[in-house]
């Protein structure tokens, strides 16, 4: 969670308070908050500066070089091919005065369901002004992509019930689109990955997060991808830990560690993906990581990206879905 520079005055919004409704598990006699869209009334939001933060929204974006290696200014990300990575969604909040806007991103995981971070949905208000844009490549040509856009209210959401706000652990979190998603060659799911599976080597990050290594931000308006090494946990902490930041064992880390690659401003919410499997298999794209926090700005030296480790939750992700599917 890094802030975004475009973010710093205040967004005027009128946005729809939201009612809590509390779904209790069978299996594990737990209670799962999942927050419904009801009523209305306007909020004032601000954010507040730091080195470390959420990978927030912005208000506009610019056209981004299409890039392979890095350079003083910008982060070594690389226009995806079009539509190659169909489980990926843009969240979109609806502002006054430029229509919808980016904030976030997140991972088709069924028709109904969609994986992102927590802090993505920390402002019931944004919610309820937001909207799941799914099959799209290049976020601003709405005309060129009509065709292929599907577009979903977040009717329910459900962040996870240990996430306390901020720079910590459990920073994850289920959409809920009463309307399915119709899977065709543009929208299609990612796969979740075996409970307490220790994922190794490269992953490959997706979003339209911010792609500038210095104080001035480009956003750019096509998905953009990069790959990311896995780094040794007791490695990231002991570096993290330089800053004053702790790591959690549900985390996930990447490098490199020299730089130029990294998660950025507006790719929160956003898979990190490994492909699968042997050549027995069919090829499924399994979400290893989701984007949580970084180091501002983006892609120094020995400031690793922190994820949110997806098998540490796989049973959690498939519990609430079996019980909010019971309920709905």
């Amino acid at each position: 969670m890094l802030i975004s520079y475009r973010c710093l005055y205040s967004l005027l919004i009128s946005s729809i308070a939201c009612i809590m409704v509390v779904l209790t598990s069978a299996a594990h006699n737990s209670q799962l908050p999942v927050r419904k869209c009801a009523g209305g009334q306007s909020l004032r939001l601000g954010v507040n500066l730091g080195t470390f933060g959420f990978l927030e929204n912005r208000i506009s974006t610019l056209e981004a070089p299409r890039q392979t290696h890095w350079s003083k200014k910008f982060l070594a990300k690389r226009e995806a091919t079009p539509h190659s990575a169909p489980y990926v969604v843009s969240i979109q909040m609806m502002t006054p005065d430029q229509g919808l806007v980016h904030y976030c991103a997140g991972t088709i995981i069924n028709e109904h369901w969609i994986l992102t971070a927590a802090h993505c949905l920390s402002s019931p208000q944004m919610v309820a002004n937001s909207v799941i844009v799914a099959g799209s490549h290049d976020i601003h040509n709405h005309r060129g992509e009509a065709a292929n856009i599907q577009l979903r209210r977040i009717d329910q959401y459900v962040n996870h019930e240990l996430y306390l706000g901020g720079v910590n652990p459990y920073d994850i979190a289920l959409i809920y689109t009463k309307k399915p998603l119709v899977f065709d060659k543009y929208v299609q799911p990612a796969v979740l990955p075996e409970q307490d599976a220790q994922p190794e080597g490269y992953g490959t990050l997706y979003g339209w997060g911010n792609v500038s290594m210095t104080a001035v931000p480009n956003f750019p308006h096509k998905l953009q991808e990069a790959n990311m090494p896995i780094l040794d946990m007791s490695l990231c902490e002991k570096i993290l830990a330089r800053s004053g930041l702790l790591l959690h064992e549900t985390n996930l880390c990447t490098g490199p560690l020299t730089g130029g690659v990294s998660i950025c401003t507006a790719d929160s919410g956003g898979p990190l993906i490994q492909k699968c499997c042997e050549d027995f298999y069919e090829q499924s794209n399994i979400i290893i990581g989701i984007v949580s926090w970084g180091k501002m700005p983006c892609g120094q030296k020995n400031a690793p990206s922190v994820f949110v480790r997806v098998s540490a939750f796989t049973d959690w992700i498939n519990q609430v879905i079996s019980t909010a599917t019971q309920i709905m």
